[in-house]
């Protein structure tokens, strides 16, 4: 396929429930803007039929488009599934559906998955593409830093999520489930796959896809949303504010505020006004980027960020680390960070750069036009 022939349309879904915040439509015109950047044809798939555009490469994020990729893939053009979160955690069902076209390809947001997807998914093409941040959108703002640290993220109970579970899950499951659970909880730069290899060593334990999900789903759940509140909970007496669903509520202490939801365009505003943003990194992510650092690192505010290694090799000593394994480590990082303005400054310049050079939405799609080739 020759460059200069290529248009690509990207799906874009305009009112899509599970997309709360705007995260996928914000990634689809990003996309966009990406393509063109570098010389690229590029249309929503709705102005592609709206005005007869002929296109030879669709792609979107998640399920975006679902209802026109068998016609697509029927033409015989290439249709790209790009997952959000891991396939295991949603979508997986899909996935498989769509495995058996030759021009179906799948892009997964985390390394940690490649090996279970070509377990069980083996006849799917798929490979590993992080997100980006629209460096047009995330800017920096002349401003004061008012804020000390503000941490977004949406929250669930996880003791709930467990006591629900444990009434539900047959004895044998809940059990094993438990002990993966107990070995994560250990190791938080492992993936799920790597626990699972691990459990599997010692004793004869085969799952199926529909086991491996059950499991991976509940666990990733519970070790994500126990990370957060603890958290949040070790910082209780900083000026921390939080900014997610009403949950929180439930969490929030002493000297920490729930600031209720806000929009992209918000968060854009509250991190120009922030010392420090505050990421937890998603066990169902681990090995792969999130958006949390990467906009924050493009407005130019320093991210404290859980020792993940995907971020450590991405972005070095640009970021400040706190451990997963011992969560009161946070407190110390976020006192040192507060009181070393310069230091605090230069590392979120340091990141911007990083951001800026790798991690804008032309990056990206410089590295899918490398695969198109």
């Amino acid at each position: 396929m020759e460059e200069k022939n290529i248009t690509v349309a990207v799906h874009c879904e305009e009112n899509d429930t599970g997309d709360l915040y705007g995260v996928k439509k914000a990634f689809a015109n990003g996309l966009l803007k990406g393509f063109n950047q570098i010389g690229i044809k590029s249309f929503s798939t709705k102005q592609c039929i709206e005005e007869n555009i002929a296109f030879n490469l669709a792609m979107g994020f998640d399920t975006a488009g679902l209802d026109i990729w068998q016609k697509i893939l029927n033409s015989n053009t290439p249709n790209i599934m790009w997952a959000l979160d891991s396939v295991f955690s949603r979508h997986f069902k899909i996935a498989k559906t769509f495995e058996a076209f030759k021009n179906f390809i799948l892009f997964e947001s985390s390394q940690a998955d490649l090996q279970a997807t070509g377990t069980y998914l083996p006849q799917l093409k798929h490979g590993y593409i992080p997100v980006a941040v629209d460096t047009e959108v995330w800017q920096k703002q002349d401003c004061a830093k008012e804020n000390d640290i503000v941490f977004f993220a949406t929250v669930k109970d996880y003791n709930e999520i467990i006591d629900n579970l444990k009434k539900t899950m047959p004895e044998l499951v809940f059990n094993l489930m438990m002990e993966m659970l107990a070995l994560s909880l250990k190791n938080p730069a492992l993936g799920f796959w790597q626990i699972y290899q691990a459990i599997k060593a010692t004793c004869n334990l085969q799952l199926d896809a529909e086991q491996y999900m059950l499991l991976f789903q509940n666990i990733a759940d519970i070790v994500t949303n126990q990370q957060k509140i603890k958290l949040v909970q070790a910082l209780s007496d900083f000026d921390l504010k939080v900014y997610g669903n009403e949950e929180w509520k439930k969490f929030v202490s002493g000297n920490v505020k729930y600031m209720g939801e806000c929009s992209i365009n918000e968060t854009v505003e509250i991190l120009n006004r922030s010392k420090i943003s505050l990421h937890t990194h998603p066990f169902a992510l681990c090995s792969g980027l999130h958006e949390r650092v990467l906009n924050a690192a493009a407005v130019q505010t320093f991210c404290l960020c859980s020792d993940t290694p995907s971020f450590k090799l991405e972005f070095g000593d640009s970021l400040g680390y706190f451990s997963q394994k011992n969560i009161e480590d946070v407190v110390e990082q976020a006192g040192y960070f507060l009181e070393n303005e310069d230091e605090r400054n230069a590392k979120a310049q340091k990141a911007f750069e990083i951001v800026k050079t790798k991690h804008n939405w032309s990056n990206r799609a410089e590295s899918i036009m490398k695969i198109v080739r």
